[in-house]
């Protein structure tokens, strides 16, 4: 699916690679491969833990880890193109695979937004859509016609200017995959109509729990270790708490309905049916 979503960017490439193209290098292009791609000097070093800067030195030192004051590479999140709209579907009817569709949008946002302040705004509505509350998808889905036997909703930033929706959902007990992804697409248009002022009232106050306890320096200091690494995986410059803390005042409920009305818009978007069609 991915490299239809994100055709002609260079994440649209795996990482990985296919068992055969694998098998296809031989050592010496292995080797080749591996010397340009893993260089230290392009690396980014994270320390968390209660560590001296003494004690790092000489552990870089012995491991031969480049000095930290030696002038670096610049190092930034490649480009982000939005191909041209389109919608395909994939079909993998493997009736050993559990019974599932995946549903995937890629769209572009107006404006860009800050990345942290995008991806805080992008969790919260994950976090409406996901609730059986006005507005959310449980009720239309699940609990007033029983669509789907369970679901997840994976919403977030590409870039400062493209998010990507990711719904994944079981068939109920003889709702054929037609059906699910048609009632998939009126429940979200229907949440792109706007989110009622009540339901982003109560899931807001609920979204207290995704920041840690400030005055926790424990708790804040796990918080912060993996919001650190998550930022360096992204080839992003990482925020400090006072940065972090005056994201939360910043969320509004205009921002919400103009990132639903985006994803409600033209953008690229991959159906994948994997397992039996339960098609009456």
């Amino acid at each position: 699916m991915e490299p239809f979503l994100y055709e002609g960017n260079a994440i649209a490439a795996s990482v990985i690679g296919t068992p055969e193209e694998i098998k296809a290098l031989s050592y010496d292009e292995a080797k080749a491969f591996h010397a340009e791609t893993h260089r230290p000097e392009r690396a980014r070093l994270v320390v968390v833990g209660d560590v001296t800067e003494r004690d790092l030195a000489r552990a870089m030192s012995e491991a031969g880890f480049p000095d930290l004051d030696a002038k670096r590479e610049a190092i930034v999140p490649p480009p982000f193109t939005l191909a041209a709209p389109d919608t395909r579907t994939f079909r993998y009817p493997d009736l050993t695979k559990a019974t599932r569709m995946t549903w995937r949008k890629v769209v572009a946002l107006p404006e860009p937004v800050d990345f942290d302040l995008l991806e805080t705004q992008t969790t919260l509505l994950r976090d409406i859509l996901e609730t059986n509350l006005p507005g959310g998808l449980a009720g239309p889905l699940r609990f007033d016609a029983f669509i789907a036997k369970g679901f997840s909703v994976t919403l977030g930033p590409i870039d400062e200017r493209h998010i990507e929706l990711i719904f994944e959902a079981e068939p109920d007990k003889g709702i054929s995959f037609a059906a699910l992804q048609a009632a998939f697409e009126t429940a979200l248009a229907s949440s792109a109509k706007g989110i009622p002022a009540e339901t982003f009232d109560r899931v807001r106050d609920r979204f207290a729990s995704y920041w840690p306890d400030w005055s926790d320096a424990e708790e804040t200091g796990r918080w912060m270790a993996d919001y650190t690494l998550d930022r360096v995986s992204t080839l992003r410059e990482p925020l400090t708490q006072r940065q972090l803390r005056r994201l939360d005042g910043r969320i509004e409920a205009a921002d919400i309905d103009t990132i639903l009305s985006a994803i409600a818009g033209p953008g690229r978007t991959a159906v994948a049916f994997i397992g039996k069609d339960q098609t009456p």
